[in-house]
């Protein structure tokens, strides 16, 4: 907590906000690629089921 306010005092809020948001949104964007990760594997792995049932 000490180190946040002494970033708003240095360097001002907005810039300690902005740094802030972007680190949540970073942390977000990784778990998001990652459930999209898994969604492709899981369809790629249905495509292939199903192209081997038509076989």
């Amino acid at each position: 907590m000490d180190e946040t306010i002494q970033a708003i005092s240095t360097v001002g809020f907005p810039i300690v906000a902005f740094l802030l948001v972007f680190w949540k949104f970073d942390k977000s964007l990784g778990l998001l690629t990652v459930a999209v990760n898994n969604n492709t594997q899981a369809v790629q792995l249905l495509l292939q089921k199903e192209n081997n049932l038509k076989k």
